[in-house]
């Protein structure tokens, strides 16, 4: 079980990774559920990118936003669940594991261009 979770660790520590559905825009973002926290606690995306959750906390864990716009169903412990994230879906969310955890999807800030 520590190697699958150093493992993920790992996986993290590469930052994003390109997810295949646009190529030149779209990412997968991988929030990992821990029994205190979540990790990243804060995450920006862009529509289109997709939110891999994964379930580290030793329990069955929900995630949804604070705001009652989505959520997760339940992941059981070792489980996953990916979701296509839009516009509506920026702002907190949160689940209950040993305790209320908390985290944020931002949307991520366009560059100017000239």
């Amino acid at each position: 079980m520590l190697l699958k979770s150093v493992s993920l660790v790992a996986l993290l520590l590469l930052g994003p990774i390109p997810f295949t559905g646009d190529p030149a825009h779209a990412e997968e973002r991988v929030i990992m559920i821990l029994q205190t926290a979540y990790f990243p606690s804060r995450t920006a995306f862009e529509p289109g990118d997709t939110l891999r959750f994964v379930n580290v906390s030793g329990q069955a864990h929900t995630v949804s936003s604070s705001e009652g716009i989505w959520t997760t169903g339940a992941i059981e412990h070792g489980d996953e669940i990916t979701l296509k994230v839009d516009a509506s879906m920026a702002g907190r969310f949160h689940g209950k594991s040993q305790r209320l955890i908390e985290g944020r999807l931002d949307l991520a800030r366009t560059p100017l261009t000239r």
